[in-house]
């Protein structure tokens, strides 16, 4: 699985454009004279809805004066911008802030996933997937299979030659919601177990005795990169709808001491995984 992402891509190179632009007290319509160009092209290319030239980023950012080493980087980002996303096949089924986020992911080298209702995307099976994509009104019948499939292709992060590291804390409720059956629960917690050997992987569970903590507000998805600053996935307070935003700093800041005290709140792995055979026992019972 190609890790890399054009659209993720053309937008962070955006956003740096128009910060380096800011900082250094130009105006679009001198930055359209330094190309040569437009004010809606350089407009199209701070929004990353433009195929970057190499040549255009690097001529802005000596106009802009940014450092020769984030020049270099910033331009070799550009040469990748032009790529196909892998998640292009799937793109009839993908919103644009939700492509942002999946090729976002693509390039993160660490995720903090906290889930309040169901196991994580990334740690579901085939048949836990297809349930919760059946039950989904907000998908077309025709679209179930193609969104089930997208979500387990999400999961060749995990197997990458270098795999996304991905720490999860899930509540304890979603052990005992039997999302399409019991057979199908009882194989998805199993699932749950056996990647939590993987040296990459850590599955925290939420008991529900702890009452009140620090993931009430709701489920988010924090990621981490090695060449941009981390980002915040949030379809919850404190906003209306779904976003993921790579340009609050302080938002993400706010969410990155919230997976640090779900993480001290939580149940550790090991008495995770005791309580989600405990689980299974129950389950086999009935």
């Amino acid at each position: 699985m190609d890790r890399s992402d054009s659209a993720s891509l053309r937008r962070r190179i955006g956003m740096r454009l128009r910060h380096a632009r800011a900082d250094a007290g130009k105006t679009t319509n001198e930055a359209a004279a330094e190309l040569e160009c437009s004010r809606g092209k350089i407009s199209q290319m701070e929004a990353g809805m433009y195929r970057f030239q190499p040549r255009d980023v690097r001529d802005l950012l000596r106009f802009y004066g940014v450092p020769q080493s984030e020049l270099n980087t910033l331009v070799e980002q550009a040469k990748r911008s032009g790529e196909p996303s892998w998640w292009a096949p799937y793109s009839d089924v993908v919103e644009e802030w939700f492509a942002f986020f999946l090729g976002s992911e693509g390039e993160a080298v660490r995720e903090f996933n906290y889930e309040q209702l169901v196991v994580p995307g990334l740690l579901q099976t085939r048949e836990y997937a297809a349930a919760l994509t059946e039950a989904s009104r907000s998908v077309a019948t025709e679209d179930h299979q193609k969104v089930a499939e997208l979500r387990l292709e999400r999961q060749r992060l995990l197997a990458a030659p270098e795999p996304l590291v991905l720490h999860a804390v899930l509540e304890e409720s979603v052990l005992w919601r039997p999302i399409g059956g019991v057979d199908v629960l009882h194989a998805q917690i199993r699932h749950l177990i056996e990647m939590t050997a993987l040296p990459h992987v850590e599955v925290q569970v939420m008991p529900t005795g702890v009452g009140a903590h620090s993931g009430m507000d709701g489920k988010f998805v924090l990621l981490e990169f090695t060449e941009f600053g981390p980002g915040v996935f949030l379809e919850s307070h404190p906003v209306l709808g779904a976003r993921y935003d790579v340009e609050d700093p302080e938002l993400t800041e706010t969410y990155a001491s919230i997976a640090k005290a779900l993480r001290d709140e939580a149940l550790d792995q090991r008495q995770s995984v005791e309580l989600m055979e405990r689980v299974i026992a129950d389950l086999t019972q009935e």
